[in-house]
């Protein structure tokens, strides 16, 4: 499991020295080919409330963009491609130079600019239950042996399972363990002492392969 980016989404803030406004959210449907920018209700109502750009009025919550076309006001946040330090600035940032899609481009070579205005990526959900699910079955555990490496409440764990709990916590402390190998590896080394060996050795190996590959092959 994987953090990725949403490349349908982001976020615009409006950050200064001391402070960070959530300005409002760009969106795309690939089904129309359309971007939708939505001020933020409580941003609208700031009296330092200023306009994304002129094309993007205060006046309006939503705007809509044309066909297969971003907003000029964010577009012109991506360096040309001409520059000829656009290649060394894409793999500061992990993108690949190839990249065509504006939403990936804004959220990091674009990310900052000359005003206040920040573009700030959108993580994609993961689906933390039915990984949870497979990962368990594939390496031959039970529900209490998990909890337990993990130090997750039983009940909690296996209500997640079945779908009757959608209890965050637990899900945010599941994904941190899959997305970081390192920190999963460190809990159940923890609690190694309350399972049988064959259940720490088989999920330390699963782990530590995986953070290998996180090592081999890093993903932003």
């Amino acid at each position: 499991m994987h953090l990725s980016r949403n490349p349908a989404k982001f976020e615009i803030y409006s950050e200064t020295r001391y402070s960070k406004v959530f300005v409002g959210t760009l969106t795309y449907n690939p089904e129309t080919s359309i971007y939708t920018f939505t001020y933020d209700k409580r941003y609208l109502d700031l009296k330092t409330a200023i306009p994304i750009g002129p094309e993007l009025p205060l006046r309006r919550r939503v705007h809509q963009s044309k066909k297969h076309e971003i907003f000029p006001s964010l577009l012109d946040r991506i360096p040309s491609r001409d520059n000829p330090a656009y290649e060394e600035y894409c793999r500061a940032q992990g993108v690949d130079p190839k990249e065509n899609n504006p939403i990936i481009l804004l959220t990091t070579i674009g990310k900052r600019g000359p005003s206040t205005f920040v573009f700030e990526a959108v993580y994609a959900e993961n689906d933390i239950r039915e990984a949870v699910v497979n990962f368990r079955k594939a390496e031959g555990l039970s529900v209490r042996e998990l909890a337990t490496a993990f130090d997750i409440n039983y009940p909690t764990l296996n209500r997640l399972e079945t779908g009757k709990s959608q209890d965050k916590a637990t899900k945010r402390l599941l994904e941190l363990y899959f997305i970081f190998p390192r920190a999963a590896i460190w809990v159940i080394r923890k609690n190694s002492r309350k399972l049988h060996h064959s259940v720490v050795e088989r999920l330390l190996a699963y782990f530590e392969a995986k953070q290998n590959e996180e090592i081999e092959q890093p993903n932003l």
